[in-house]
Parts: structure tokens; C-alpha cells; sequence
């Protein structure tokens, strides 16, 4: 499949859950090496994040952890990228990690719109946990942002 369809990359994601779900970890592994070989330069971003989010999923999350950080470091203004690192996060359910996350986040310099986008997101997420003083926390450095734009 992989040699026939060698330039999709939902064949690609595919076969790397397969492996990933049987537990053949080394070998999804290999697979992104081999899959950014194969596919446009354009598809790079969009397999290497499919593949971080199966790690986290299938996987172990801290690999998925380390493939995100090296997307950020390249892309620190994708929010797209952003926004499925961090709902990634939340489902691990490691309060510190994630909140350490949101906060990264929004000392990047993004518009307006994409700020309230990252302030709701955080702050519906407290709620969900039920953290008041996060919830302050966050309150806080909305209207510090406000007043600073």
C-alpha cells in the first residue's frame, strides 16, 4: 500500500496506527522516517502531527510530548498546531503539564482573536476541573492582556 499510494498521507497515519494499536511501536516509529521520504514537503506538518497524536493516544504520551515540541519549535505561530498539542494535553489529565501549556501559549503574541480563542479554551478548562484559583489565574491575565493591547 505504501508503495502505490506513496504520497497520501492518510495511508501513511493509517499504517502507522495499525502498528501503533498492535503494539509494534519501533516499527510506527520507522514509519514516519520513512513516510517524510515519501510525501510533499507540504504534508510534512500535517503527518508528523497525526503521528504525535497517536503517540499520546496509542502510544506513550511523553514521545508524543517531544514530537509536538519540535513542530512548536518550527511553527511557533500555528494555532491550529497549538490547539491540538494543548486538547492532547488536556486529555492526559495531568493538571501541571497542561496548565505549564496554556500558559507558554499565551506569552506568544498572537491577534486579538486568536488570544480570546486561547483564554476561553483555558478557562473552560478550569471550570471543567474545577479549580477556582485557576480560574482567577486566568481572569487575571486576560484582563492583563486587554489592558496591554
Amino acid at each position: 500500500m505504501t508503495k502505490k499510494f506513496s504520497t497520501s498521507a492518510k495511508v501513511w497515519t493509517r499504517f502507522g496506527l495499525y502498528y501503533l494499536q498492535h503494539g509494534n511501536i519501533d516499527a510506527s516509529r520507522q514509519l514516519l522516517q520513512r513516510s517524510l521520504l515519501s510525501l510533499p514537503k507540504r504534508k510534512h506538518i500535517k503527518v508528523i502531527s497525526r503521528f504525535a497524536q497517536m503517540e499520546f493516544k496509542h502510544g506513550e504520551p511523553e514521545r508524543g510530548r517531544t514530537i509536538f515540541e519540535g513542530i512548536m519549535s518550527n511553527y511557533p505561530k500555528r494555532l491550529d498546531l497549538w490547539s491540538v498539542y494543548l486538547d492532547m494535553e488536556i486529555r492526559t489529565k495531568d493538571e501541571a503539564i497542561t496548565r505549564r501549556l496554556f500558559q507558554r501559549v499565551i506569552s506568544l503574541k498572537f491577534s486579538s482573536k486568536k488570544m480570546k480563542f486561547l483564554f476561553k479554551k483555558w478557562l473552560q478548562w478550569e471550570q471543567s476541573i474545577g479549580s477556582e484559583e485557576g480560574e482567577a489565574e486566568v481572569k487575571r491575565q486576560a484582563l492583563a492582556y486587554v489592558q496591554s493591547a
